[in-house]
């Protein structure tokens, strides 16, 4: 076989999904955010007794009506810092919440601090939490990868809990790689990683590999701030989840030989945007990661998108107006009406990008998560043939605007 003829002949395939908490409706998680928040508000501004706090609820009740996202745009969320369900009772006005099952998943320790815990021992949490998702992901009689390409933009440790995984597990030939803190586009990255350590093999840089896994852990959840009572904090708050998800890129002869259903890799692109680098941030702060959010990203993205997008499908000799009715679309939900935007840009029909709605229905924004949960839903859709090409759109900061175009096989 002529190794080098087949370089980028890669396909992704074994997406696995993950689930580490119950998922919590919306019509919950806004009631008791929006508790959380008055509570803040009167422990900040000595607020002692309880028509005072009845009043603030409903003030900040108000503000959550108007921002917050509605259980119309999302249905639930996995937030493994959050009361459970089962944990919650209502007493005299105001929720009771039992204390987590795990000392670990409590970030608010101390009842009159409504800081919680600092970053570090936020970390500390994350870590835990990361290793028994791993547990789940891999268990005692899984075949070690070549190589595992780690994505996070939540939570940051060295050595990371994928790397005490794979020393644990004494996987000598397996190398981690960190993929951090590129927020919702991160899977492009990642991807293009893995085809590239593919493609190093095949010209003997590199020992000849056959699996490349990129294993996503994003815990949002674990910097929630229930101080900020600006708009875009209780927008975030409301929209982000937490997102695990594992998956892999084999060379296309391993993935046929194994009969593996999967998307084969056609063609990648990126760009960052100009003038839009203030319109989403993502900075660590004392005791969480603090994002903004503005706006203006719609707006630019939609300005962009279709130039992006034609430039994209040109590397395959593809015109996009004559070509557009035979794709399917795998579109980053970053809020309930970017994918209608691109959707109207672009004049797709909306079977076209019903399954990036509806995985955004059913989880809220995974961060670098969702799209894999998406191009699953494709794969698993069996109304979509094989051989159909889809193009896959994430965005974040920068702005940064990145896609892949696949081939369902």
């Amino acid at each position: 076989m002529d190794m080098a003829t087949n370089v980028h002949n890669a396909v992704l395939a074994d997406f696995t999904p993950v689930r580490v908490s119950k998922p919590v409706p919306q019509r919950i998680t806004l009631e008791l955010s929006a508790f959380g928040f008055a509570k803040a508000h009167c422990l900040n501004n000595g607020i002692k007794d309880k028509e005072g706090f009845r009043r603030v609820y409903r003030e900040v009740k108000e503000k959550f009506d108007k921002y917050a996202l509605s259980p119309s745009h999302i249905k639930r969320r996995q937030l493994v810092f959050f009361p459970r369900l089962t944990d919650i009772r209502f007493a005299d006005g105001e929720f009771v919440l039992a204390a987590p099952e795990f000392e670990h998943l409590q970030i608010f320790k101390d009842k009159n601090d409504p800081k919680g815990i600092d970053l570090k021992a936020r970390h500390e949490s994350y870590g835990k939490v990361v290793a028994g998702c791993l547990n789940q992901m891999y268990d005692d009689r899984s075949e070690a990868p070549d190589d595992v390409i780690h994505v996070t933009c939540s939570g940051y440790l060295a050595p990371s809990p994928v790397e005490r995984m794979v020393a644990n597990k004494e996987w000598f030939n397996t190398t981690v790689t960190h993929s951090y803190h590129m927020g919702c586009y991160g899977a492009f990255p990642a991807i293009k990683m893995a085809h590239g350590f593919l493609s190093s093999s095949r010209f003997s840089v590199t020992p000849p590999k056959t699996r490349v896994d990129i294993i996503h852990t994003e815990l949002l959840s674990m910097h929630n701030n229930i101080e900020d009572f600006r708009a875009e904090n209780i927008i975030t708050m409301t929209l982000f989840a937490d997102g695990f998800i594992r998956y892999s890129m084999y060379p296309e002869e391993v993935a046929r030989e194994k009969r593996l259903p999967g998307f084969k890799i056609l063609a990648f692109n990126e760009h960052l945007l100009p003038d839009s680098a203030e319109d989403m941030t993502w900075v660590p702060g004392s005791h969480q990661f603090h994002m903004t959010l503005s706006v203006m990203v719609p707006v630019v993205l939609k300005k962009h998108v279709r130039s992006f997008v034609e430039s994209l499908l040109r590397r395959l000799d593809i015109d996009f107006e004559t070509e557009k009715d035979k794709l399917t679309f795998a579109i980053h939900p970053g809020g309930p009406k970017i994918v209608e935007h691109i959707q109207d840009e672009l004049r797709l029909r909306e079977d076209q990008v019903a399954i990036s709605k509806e995985v955004f229905r059913e989880n809220g924004n995974m961060s670098s998560a969702t799209v894999p949960h998406i191009l699953k839903a494709i794969l698993d859709e069996q109304t979509i043939p094989r051989g159909r090409r889809v193009v896959a759109l994430g965005f974040g900061p920068g702005l940064t605007i990145t896609g892949l175009v696949l081939e369902k096989i």
